[in-house]
């Protein structure tokens, strides 16, 4: 059983959330600290994250389980591309809410899980996570962006300069040619990697610190991006996700990797944009952060439903 050992991580993380949003109450941080801390995370520790998971011997098994990785990630957003223009026709779905179904935040939730994981069962789990980033950047920073403003021109430099995507075409460089790093370096990588889940969830605690309740459900709509984006998006992937299994010789623990970023929330990446383009940000923030808060509940289940499906 997956399902157990990955709600015993998540609640871990977010005792940790939960720790840092008291502290803000409290007055000893400041919700402007997350600022820093989000650059930290972007810039610093998850490139890290994402190279130190290619620091490891090129073998047919990771070749294919990465290829399996991106083909599913892009089935996946295909779905929730699909499930948003409904929304946008029968729901007037405004920008906000259809990439808050479609985008999930893969990096910052997902990355911790899975090299959990990978730390109990062995693998090379985070690797193929680092397929669902690739497919998530490329299309967040082309077709999420015109979402906003459709006079904005796809950002193809903006997508090939994001830290994210430099970590994984260095980390595939390390792969394909076996390069061994000196043991320093590679104990650097290593140990900053190990950051990740505890930081993520401090920056998300100090932003549900800083927000109140009646902040929180200003919006009624909201309710509905959750059951969208956490029930209706991810049940269909599930579903999608076992019938590939029961369809194609494929591992079931490489399809559950894609799948984890399939299941999580809304990427905290739309608050920055909604920003930038004026496009109620506050909205977008609490969208992030209760999306983030019923991922407690909506992962595990959806991950025993997934080992139902598949026997």
């Amino acid at each position: 059983m997956i399902a157990e050992p990955l709600a015993i991580k998540i609640a871990a993380l977010f005792l940790i959330l939960f720790a840092t949003a008291a502290l803000v109450k409290s007055g000893v941080l400041k919700v402007e600290n997350s600022r820093v801390l989000s650059r930290l995370s972007l810039y610093f520790i998850t490139p890290c994250v994402i190279f130190n998971s290619f620091q490891k011997e090129l073998t047919p098994e990771i070749r294919d389980g990465l290829l399996t990785a991106v083909a599913l990630a892009v089935g996946f957003q295909l779905i929730f591309f699909g499930i948003a223009a409904l929304l946008k026709r029968f729901w007037k779905a405004t920008e906000v809410e259809r990439t808050s179904v479609i985008f999930t935040n893969v990096g910052n939730l997902v990355i911790p899980l899975v090299a959990f994981l990978e730390e109990q069962r062995g693998g090379n789990w985070v690797t193929y996570t680092s397929a669902y980033i690739l497919v998530f950047n490329v299309l967040f920073w082309t077709v999420g962006v015109r979402m906003f403003d459709s006079r904005q021109k796809p950002g193809i430099k903006k997508v090939l300069l994001n830290p994210n995507i430099l970590a994984i075409l260095a980390g595939l460089i390390v792969l394909f040619t076996g390069i061994k790093l000196p043991k320093p370096l590679s104990m650097a990588f290593s140990d900053v990697a190990a950051m990740i889940g505890p930081l993520s969830m401090m920056i998300t605690g100090m932003v549900i610190g800083g927000m109140t309740l009646k902040g929180m459900f200003a919006n009624r709509r909201v309710f509905g991006v959750i059951f969208f984006r956490m029930v209706l998006a991810s049940g269909a992937a599930v579903l999608a996700a076992a019938a590939a299994v029961k369809l194609l010789p494929l591992d079931r623990m490489i399809v559950l990797i894609p799948l984890l970023g399939a299941l999580a929330p809304s990427a905290s990446n739309i608050n920055q944009v909604a920003i930038l383009y004026d496009k109620d940000e506050k909205y977008a923030s609490a969208i992030n952060v209760l999306t983030t808060l019923s991922c407690i509940a909506t992962i595990p289940l959806w991950v025993m439903v997934y080992e139902a499906l598949i026997g």
